[in-house]
C-alpha cells in the first residue's frame, strides 16, 4: 500500500495536467471562434465554469460541453464585457503612450489616472467570470451593475484581489523569465483559471441559483454545501439600490 500510494499521487498529478492543458486549449478555440475579442469573454466564462466544478470536488467534468454550455449561454453578455474590457485596455495603454508627449504636469496627472483605473480594471477582471456565472440567464442586468459588482468584490476584500492578480500576472512571467514561454499556449491561462477559481470559491459565497453544467452539456441547479446559507444573486443588492 505504501509503495502505492506515490504513484497514486503522480497519477492524478498527471491527471490534472491533462485537464488544465485541455482547458486551455478549448480556452484557446473558443476565442478565436469568437474572432478573439468577441470571443474571449464567453470563452474565460466558460473556463472559469469548469475550474469552479474542479474547485467544488467534480473532478470529471466534461470540459469542451461544459465550456461550450456556458460559452453560448448568454452569448451577448459575456462577449459584450469581454469586448468592453478590451476597449478599455487599449484606451489606457493609448492614452498612457500620447502622454508621454505632453508638458510634465499633465503627463504626471494623466498617467496618475491612467495607472489608478488601470489598476481597478486588473482587479475587477478575475471576477467578472464569476459575476457573470451566478447570473441568472433570464435576466438582463445592465453592464454598468455588472462591472459595479466585479469592482464592489474585488475592493472589499483586498488580500484576494492580490492574489489574483499575481496569478494571473506572475504565472505566464514565470513562465517567460523560466525560458519555457512555449507553454504558454498549452498552459498560460489553465492554471490562473484553476487558481482563481479555487480562491473564489472557498472566499466567496455560493448562491443558491448557481448553476453548473452536466456531462452532456445540459445547465443543472447547484445543490449548496451544508454549512454554507444560500445567498441572494450578488447583483440583486446593486439592482435594488439603483
Amino acid at each position: 500500500m505504501t509503495t502505492l500510494r506515490p504513484l497514486a499521487g503522480l497519477d492524478a498529478l498527471a491527471h490534472r495536467v491533462v485537464q488544465l492543458v485541455w482547458l486551455n486549449l478549448w480556452w484557446s478555440a473558443l476565442t478565436l471562434l469568437g474572432g478573439i475579442v468577441l470571443g474571449i469573454g464567453p470563452a474565460s466564462v466558460g473556463a472559469h465554469a469548469v475550474a469552479s466544478a474542479w474547485a467544488r470536488g467534480e473532478p470529471d467534468v466534461d470540459v469542451p460541453r461544459t465550456m461550450w454550455a456556458h460559452w453560448r449561454s448568454p452569448w451577448g453578455r459575456s462577449a459584450g464585457m469581454g469586448l468592453l474590457a478590451i476597449a478599455l485596455a487599449t484606451s489606457l495603454a493609448v492614452t498612457w503612450w500620447m502622454s508621454r508627449g505632453v508638458p510634465p504636469i499633465p503627463s504626471a496627472v494623466t498617467q496618475g489616472i491612467v495607472l489608478l483605473t488601470a489598476l481597478l480594471l486588473a482587479v475587477s477582471l478575475p471576477y467578472l467570470p464569476w459575476v457573470l456565472e451566478q447570473i441568472d440567464p433570464s435576466t438582463r442586468p445592465r453592464v454598468s451593475l455588472i462591472v459595479a459588482s466585479a469592482l464592489a468584490h474585488a475592493l472589499s476584500r483586498p488580500v484576494l484581489s492580490i492574489v489574483l492578480v499575481a496569478a494571473w500576472i506572475g504565472w505566464p512571467t514565470l513562465l517567460i523569465v523560466s525560458g519555457w514561454p512555449g507553454l504558454l499556449p498549452v498552459l498560460g491561462v489553465g492554471v490562473p483559471f484553476a487558481v482563481s477559481a479555487w480562491c473564489l470559491h472557498r472566499a466567496l459565497p455560493h448562491p443558491s441559483h448557481a448553476q453548473s453544467v452536466s456531462v452532456d452539456g445540459s445547465f443543472a441547479p447547484t445543490i449548496s454545501r451544508p454549512g454554507h446559507p444560500a445567498v441572494t444573486n450578488p447583483l440583486h443588492d446593486l439592482e435594488r439600490k439603483s
